[in-house]
């Protein structure tokens, strides 16, 4: 008969324990964190958002396509770069209805209103401004 070896600690058997799966599982969990985390801010993109003292929370259920203007002018559609004259065309074919617009606070009036002729032109009838809440 063999006869199982074991680590002894005088006469007694010590338990080893494969501690391998369970790095190899908090690993993947900590990619999957930073992978989901990156995928929401570059579809929020990097946008100093004006202040408000009014307003109400969006309600988490929402989910409306998201137009974001950064401070260089470059126009964001759910996070991929898009031209102001591609974009009535493209969210005509959203199957959102509601845009939420993020434009910086720095930016001129000018900068927006193409936008906001796009979002006409394609149909959309509700668009929510984002703002931050004043302190």
């Amino acid at each position: 008969m063999r006869r199982r070896s074991a680590a002894l600690i005088g006469e007694h058997p010590v338990a080893q324990v494969n501690l391998t799966p369970m790095i190899d599982v908090i690993m993947v969990l900590i990619v999957f964190y930073l992978i989901v985390g990156h995928l929401v801010l570059e579809r929020r993109g990097e946008v100093n958002l004006p202040v408000s003292a009014s307003g109400q929370a969006v309600p988490e259920h929402a989910d409306p396509s998201i137009i974001s203007i950064e401070h260089s002018g470059t126009i964001r559609l759910d996070g991929r770069a898009i031209e102001v004259d591609a974009l009535a065309d493209a969210l005509a074919m959203s199957p959102h209805r509601k845009v939420r617009l993020r434009a910086d606070r720095l930016l001129p009036f000018d900068t927006v209103r193409p936008v906001l002729e796009a979002c006409r032109k394609a149909g959309i009838d509700s668009i929510e401004l984002a703002t931050e809440q004043m302190p």
